[in-house]
């Protein structure tokens, strides 16, 4: 009897193991185009056979099997392929946001085009050209005029165009944060879930899945570095924790659920402080909790001790300006929690440390924080551009060298102004000119017969060797690349930067002369134009690489962990036929039985 009924046990385990086994492959079938899905395979283990022979079992012939039994529902996947594609997707990361951004830039500059900054520089230079040879016709100075006002109007909208741009940026970085924070949450909870699951004895494959997908999507956000923990637990943090301010923690997931861990917020606005005599003595520093816009964060203050200059303020407000991400705690509060002092503004890491800026070195985070400074190079060379054009055409136009001489410059900032007694505005010239706010003199534009063409400084002089010599200021050498943006005026410019302010033999006015050194203006505008381009490409470049380089890891992690539905089908029809056989089996012992039972009465 003992026999029939072990054989009916063996069958049973047999069917409830084929059972299990196709519910774990239909599982795989249903999760086929399931993204992040590992397929799963049920391990089948004997059970515990008979005991061996001992005092209390009868010798045998051997152990006697008891069946089988599935032991575990494993997921099926590479850890290794894991690794490599995280690192890559980091990679990918970077080089996707610059070149969503490079590519707006080239928009922005438009080069080559006939409507392009350089085509207009061409015109405005050879407008000068026409004047010298009809400086007697009030044509050919309204087309001087509307040249030169059509190269501030472009000067201007270029310029404002990337300030778009680095707008923009900041906003996709403040999203990101507030993305990022989202996956980090996400993945606390799914691997305490995961913790428990796994303490209860079961196998949390599916909640596993989804945390690698999290965790796959936050790498290319920023490089990560994941370890295991025991009960399937990891714990996470990002591989750039340098700058995290004392008393910081460096995790962002952690195995234990009551510790601290880190999360992101957002710099939001950065307001410089002054004293009485226009000195910088710090920066208000306001940021949102986690990047939401609906909890704003406490106001961090920055002091300088001594206070700074004002060139040397915006250097170090750039440069937190082109980060804007800070670590904070697990709420958002920044980690920061009382005034910081800085003493030396030139030790830009010591600043990051104790601000807690966050700058990780690949991701795309790290590809829109520098696209924040390429835009901040640009806008530089855009603004040299300008005043290389002003400094030399008003020098020219007025024969003076110093900007305070100068009764009428031909470019002059038109937002630096001011009321006279008598309610009108006085235009104060070339002071803190630059591509934003370039503009022809109002006076000029009002009346061309301001414009000064001939060798002396009177307007409306009917010879065209004053307008020559502007025209060939196009091919004069300036060190245009060393202009100081924070201190260079007309003078200066013209004692560094040229080579000289002195009176052209030929043409007898005075015009500003090359410096080996240098380069012209359309070159200098060129040479930015090919570094765009060349970023651009590398950019363009580096993600077509990546994309294929990406493509490989995901075939081979598919090959690992995909469904393959020819493998699924030939897996049911095993189990199908091994489910019927264990069934097969079970009617066979119950025929067997049957004899037994009710065959032995007859």
């Amino acid at each position: 009897m003992s026999g029939l009924f072990a054989t009916f046990n063996v069958a049973k385990r047999g069917l409830f193991a084929q059972q299990k086994a196709i519910d774990v492959t239909t599982h795989n079938i249903a999760n086929a185009n399931t993204e992040g899905y590992s397929r799963q395979r049920a391990i089948m283990e004997t059970t515990r056979p008979f005991a061996m022979p001992s005092v209390n079992n009868a010798i045998g012939p051997g152990q006697l099997g008891t069946g089988v039994e599935i032991s575990i529902i494993q997921r099926v996947r590479d850890e290794f392929l894991d690794f490599q594609f995280r690192n890559e997707q980091s990679v990918m990361g970077t080089y996707e946001a610059r070149d969503k951004f490079l590519s707006e830039i080239e928009s922005v500059f438009n080069e080559p085009s006939d409507k392009a900054l350089s085509a207009v520089i061409g015109k405005f230079f050879d407008s000068w050209q026409e004047l010298s040879k009809q400086a007697e016709t009030s044509n050919a100075r309204t087309v001087v005029a509307q040249q030169s006002n059509a190269l501030a109007n472009e000067l201007n909208h270029t310029y404002n165009q990337l300030q778009k741009i680095r707008v923009n940026t900041q906003t996709v970085i403040k999203d990101t944060v507030f993305q990022l924070n989202n996956y980090l949450d996400q993945i606390d909870s799914l691997n305490q879930q995961i913790m428990n699951v796994k303490i209860s004895g079961q196998e949390p494959n599916d909640l596993m899945d989804r945390r690698d997908l999290l965790i796959d999507k936050l790498s290319a956000e920023f490089n990560i570095d994941v370890k295991k923990k025991n009960f399937y637990t990891i714990d996470l943090n990002p591989s750039d924790v340098e700058n995290i301010p004392g008393g910081g923690e460096k995790l962002l997931v952690r195995k234990e659920p009551n510790y601290a861990v880190s999360r992101f917020s957002y710099i939001n606005g950065i307001e410089e402080v002054k004293n009485d005599a226009g000195k910088v003595t710090g920066f208000k520093i306001n940021y949102l909790k986690e990047g939401d816009s609906n909890k704003p964060g406490k106001e961090i203050m920055i002091n300088f001790n001594p206070p700074i200059e004002q060139g040397k303020s915006k250097e170090v407000k750039r440069h937190i300006d082109e980060c804007r991400v800070i670590w904070a705690d697990e709420e958002g509060n920044a980690y920061v929690d009382k005034a910081i002092d800085i003493s030396n503004p030139n030790d830009l890491a010591m600043l990051d440390k104790k601000l807690g800026l966050f700058k990780p070195s690949n991701g795309s985070l790290q590809g829109y924080m520098s696209v924040q400074k390429d835009v901040d190079n640009y806008e530089d060379q855009l603004n040299k551009l300008a005043k290389s054009i002003v400094f030399s055409v008003n020098a020219v136009h007025s024969g003076e060298s110093e900007a305070s001489k100068d009764d009428m410059p031909f470019f002059v900032n038109k937002d630096a102004f001011k009321l006279n007694p008598d309610g009108s505005i006085q235009v104060l010239g070339e002071e803190e000119i630059n591509a934003s706010n370039i503009a022809v003199n109002t006076k000029i534009m009002d009346n061309v017969m301001n414009i000064k063409t001939g060798v002396g400084d009177k307007p409306g002089e009917n010879d065209g060797k004053r307008a020559l010599a502007i025209a060939k200021l196009r091919n004069t050498l300036y060190k245009i690349q060393n202009i100081d943006l924070s201190q260079t005026d007309r003078q200066k410019f013209i004692k560094d930067l040229t080579g000289g302010f002195a009176v052209d033999e030929e043409l007898g006015v005075y015009t500003i002369q090359s410096n080996v050194n240098g380069m012209t203006i359309d070159n200098y505008f060129k040479d930015t134009v090919d570094t765009l381009g060349i970023q651009e490409n590398e950019a363009r470049r580096i993600v077509g690489n990546q994309e294929k380089l990406l493509s490989d890891f995901e075939q081979r992690r598919t090959s690992v962990s995909g469904v393959s539905m020819d493998e699924e089908m030939a897996n049911l029809i095993q189990f199908q036929h091994a489910y019927g056989a264990n069934a097969k089996i079970i009617s066979t012992v119950d025929e067997l039985l049957d004899v037994v039972v009710n065959g032995l009465k007859r």
